[in-house]
């Protein structure tokens, strides 16, 4: 009986032992050892590319441990968590990235190590690394045949494009010119042709002809040569006649100028003498007093043409070099009409500024104006920006210079005179005067006190 027991206690053993044999034959053969102690880390992937459990992980092709374990996570956005068994003798720097990739030509999977060897810091056991996944095969083909695919399309449409041209240009329509064009060229190589025969022909026909001329030419210059000396001597005394010509020419004119002076020299003896008109318009002083005075009568006779016009003509109107006498206004266009409007109103500004000077201070003379100008600098009259406008008047008023045409005590005529000057000065517009400030054109109307 005591037999009996031993034997089965002796089965119990061996049992243990192969179970445990078998235990560490199986980690043995997933890469786990139960001598060493491992470290666990842990890598969350979007997509795995077909890693397994018991993939190595790699250090420079040196394996350092295995995928322990590949969790799916569908709460946490479908990620894949990755725990990756490594052994206590190695550390892993904080710069690591696990990296996925292929361990060989048949497509296994396997985890990279890399990091960077200046790192001083390390993970600890639990940590959560870095990952990526390299690119597949058919990712890194499809990345480098990518810019060939597109030079091809590229050159597709090119040869596309060249052809619908092509198909463009040699059309029916084409084709049938171009049949034309070379039955035209043949047509124009046989008259050429032809016309090399003929003149072949006339060649052949006229040799005698040609040769005589050509001895006639021969002659000729063989005549010149022989000649050459008389041509000279020819040439030489045409040459001297023409120097005796110029020659003469010009003694001739020295002569004619030498004349000249003794005339003019005579002229001037007289003048200095007092003979003659000029003599004594500079020798009398009675004469210059005279001509002094009857410039002074007609510079009075002119302003006086210029202040009463109407003394001597009805209307006058200068435009476009030509002078216009009229008796009848109704007779004129609209255009000479405004022209004459304009004349009009420069005369009468000097009598309604007079009339401002002269009015009665209990009484407020209000006029009116169009203001063409406004410039904080000085303009002066004759600035080609009046545009050749007289009677410009200027006031300085709250620091500018303003500058006004057209006084007017009747605001009815406001709107002419404005579409008058609007023709040269596009921004013209009304305003009102009392005495000499400027006021408000709605209560110039108000305050208006027409002339008598």
């Amino acid at each position: 009986m005591q037999k009996s027991k031993k034997i089965y206690i002796l089965y119990g053993v061996f049992g243990l032992i192969i179970l445990f044999v078998a235990y560490w034959g199986f980690n043995f053969l997933r890469g786990s050892s139960l001598l060493n102690e491992n470290y666990e880390y842990y890598v969350y992937y979007d997509r795995i590319e077909g890693l397994n459990t018991s993939s190595p992980v790699m250090v420079n092709g040196y394996k350092v441990g295995q995928v322990k374990e590949i969790e799916f996570l569908p709460q946490e956005g479908r990620k894949l968590k990755v725990t990756l068994e490594i052994t206590n003798k190695f550390l892993l720097p904080e710069s690591t990235i696990a990296r996925i990739n292929s361990m060989d030509l048949l497509g296994s999977k396997g985890v990279d190590l890399l990091f960077d060897d200046n790192s001083t810091l390390y993970h600890k056991p639990g940590d959560v690394l870095k990952g990526e996944v390299e690119q597949s095969l058919k990712d890194q083909v499809s990345l480098q045949m990518l810019p060939i695919k597109n030079q091809a399309e590229n050159l597709m449409k090119e040869l596309s494009n060249a052809i619908e041209i092509i198909s463009y240009i040699f059309n029916e329509e084409t084709r049938e010119n171009l049949d034309k064009s070379f039955a035209s060229i043949r047509n124009t190589v046989a008259n050429l042709e032809h016309a090399t025969y003929n003149l072949d022909t006339l060649l052949s026909e006229e040799a005698g002809r040609i040769a005589r001329i050509l001895a006639d030419v021969e002659y000729l210059t063989s005549s010149l040569r022989e000649n050459s000396g008389n041509i000279s001597n020819i040439m030489n005394n045409l040459s001297d006649f023409s120097d005796t010509l110029v020659a003469l020419q010009i003694s001739r004119t020295v002569l004619d100028i030498n004349s000249a002076l003794d005339k003019f020299n005579s002229v001037m003896d007289r003048v200095n003498r007092g003979e003659g008109t000029i003599g004594k318009l500079l020798n009398d002083e009675k004469l210059a007093i005279e001509l002094e005075n009857a410039v002074g009568s007609l510079d009075k006779l002119l302003i006086d043409v210029r202040l009463n016009p109407k003394k001597y003509v009805n209307f006058s109107l200068i435009r476009f070099g030509r002078t216009i006498n009229v008796t009848d206004e109704s007779e004129l266009s609209p255009k000479d009409k405004k022209k004459i409007e304009k004349q009009k109103r420069k005369n009468d500004t000097s009598s309604v500024i007079e009339h401002e000077e002269q009015n009665d201070e209990n009484i407020p003379y209000v006029y009116f104006v169009i203001q063409i100008k406004s410039t904080t600098e000085p303009i002066s009259s004759d600035s080609p920006e009046f545009k050749n406008y007289d009677g410009v008047i200027e006031k300085f008023l709250n620091g500018r210079y303003k500058y006004f045409m057209f006084i007017h005590e009747d605001p009815s005529q406001t709107s002419y005179f404005t579409e008058i000057l609007k023709e040269d000065f596009p921004d013209a517009f009304p305003v009102a005067f009392m005495g000499s400030e400027q006021i408000p054109y709605s209560k110039g109307i108000e305050l208006t006190v027409f002339k008598d």
